[in-house]
């Protein structure tokens, strides 16, 4: 036994003394520098906007989780999620639909991805397919990185990437995002993806094998990683989703996997290149994923308002750099659902659009994704 634990532990020392080596040429040469959110649409003679309602009313799976929401080139919306049986179960595939920007209504849902089809492109046994984000560039190019596993659970995943050349309508051949030259196993995505101002892509990722943490990959636009930093050493604080503030400063918040059952946060002051140590927000956190967004150095955070469940949800603001954060108003509340089971709204997915509008998405029961949208002036009516 004692000669198999040493081998483990040579192999393991291998592989990080070899990632070093891996990724040492390239992140000397980067750029770390972003262009933050413009102000744009933040009218104070605006009315203020808000609205709910559900991507579609009958779900083409009988469970369904983990959307995310990216603008298109020509300011209409797409969301992704991934349906089926059940989570994990192997008929489960990637679903989108897209709200028309001049109806205003959102498209039928639409398989996007199956797992036959990334086990053809990738020529390897897919057993799952997990969350999936996206990217746009705004000129009829996505990216969208999403999870997959070959054998075990969510803690063996892989990232994978596909690329989009007509805002979503087709897709080209998925390839595995090598984020380590060895294992490349325990990588998930749940976080905002967002571009450097060299055309590079920062992917917030994280890890539950070996110790839970989060990471920030930086790579180019055919998914090749050119950097990662991790973003702490404690090993308790996954899904990092980040808010590009001004003058290349950069704010994340993590789901809370110990036991204080807050929300985590952390900044960085160079572009993502080095992070703080890990604090506590007094916003409680049930071990959910939590989502933020930011105009400026003014964050608006969507997270479940409660330590024990994933039964409300909220949204909160912070307008000193995470020092202090204010919840304005109650999305859901808690209570007992028609079946008997107990209410679950949970995996936020929080953008804010060219024009000033927010755009949220989150998993609804299990069986719908409710979308969310709402300005500026609402946020500020509701603040005093």
């Amino acid at each position: 036994m004692q000669r198999y634990l040493t081998s483990a532990v040579f192999v393991i020392l291998v592989a990080l003394l070899g990632a070093s080596a891996w990724l040492g040429d390239f992140s000397e040469a980067l750029s770390w520098r972003f262009t933050a959110p413009l102000a744009s649409g933040a009218d104070r003679h605006q009315k203020p906007q808000f609205k709910r309602g559900f991507i579609f009313e009958q779900s083409p799976t009988s469970s369904v989780h983990a959307p995310s929401i990216v603008e298109l080139s020509n300011g209409g919306f797409m969301a992704v999620w991934y349906g089926g049986t059940r989570e994990g179960s192997s008929d489960v595939s990637l679903y989108a639909s897209n709200l028309d920007p001049v109806s205003n209504h959102w498209s039928v849902p639409r398989v996007l991805m199956g797992r036959q089809r990334v086990a053809n492109d990738l020529g390897r046994h897919i057993r799952k397919l997990g969350n999936a984000v996206l990217l746009s560039d705004g000129q009829n190019n996505v990216w969208m990185f999403f999870v997959s596993t070959s054998v075990g659970g969510w803690s063996t995943s892989a990232v994978n990437l596909s690329v989009s050349n007509d805002d979503g309508q087709t897709w080209g051949p998925v390839v595995r995002v090598a984020s380590s030259p060895f294992l490349n196993v325990s990588t998930l995505v749940k976080g905002h993806p967002f571009f450097y101002t060299d055309g590079t892509i920062g992917l917030p990722v994280y890890h539950e094998l070996l110790g839970k943490f989060g990471e920030l990959l930086r790579m180019d636009t055919n998914g090749v990683v050119l950097d990662k930093q991790r973003m702490s050493k404690r090993r308790a604080a996954i899904q990092p989703d980040i808010a590009l503030l001004t003058n290349n400063q950069m704010h994340a918040v993590l789901r809370n996997t110990g036991s204080s059952r807050v929300v985590l946060q952390q900044s960085s002051e160079d572009a993502g290149n080095s992070w703080s140590s890990i604090s506590e927000t007094q916003l409680p956190n049930p071990d959910a994923a939590v989502s933020v967004t930011a105009v400026r150095d003014a964050m608006v955070m969507a997270y479940n308002d409660t330590d024990d469940d994933r039964d409300r949800m909220a949204l909160a603001m912070s307008r000193d750099k995470g020092n202090t954060w204010r919840k304005f108003f109650q999305l859901e509340k808690g209570g007992v659902g028609e079946d008997g089971e107990k209410d679950e709204f949970s995996y936020p997915y929080l953008i804010r659009a060219k024009n000033g509008v927010y755009h949220l998405v989150y998993t609804w029961q299990r069986k719908l994704i409710a979308h969310v949208s709402f300005n500026d002036v609402w946020i500020g009516n509701r603040l005093r």
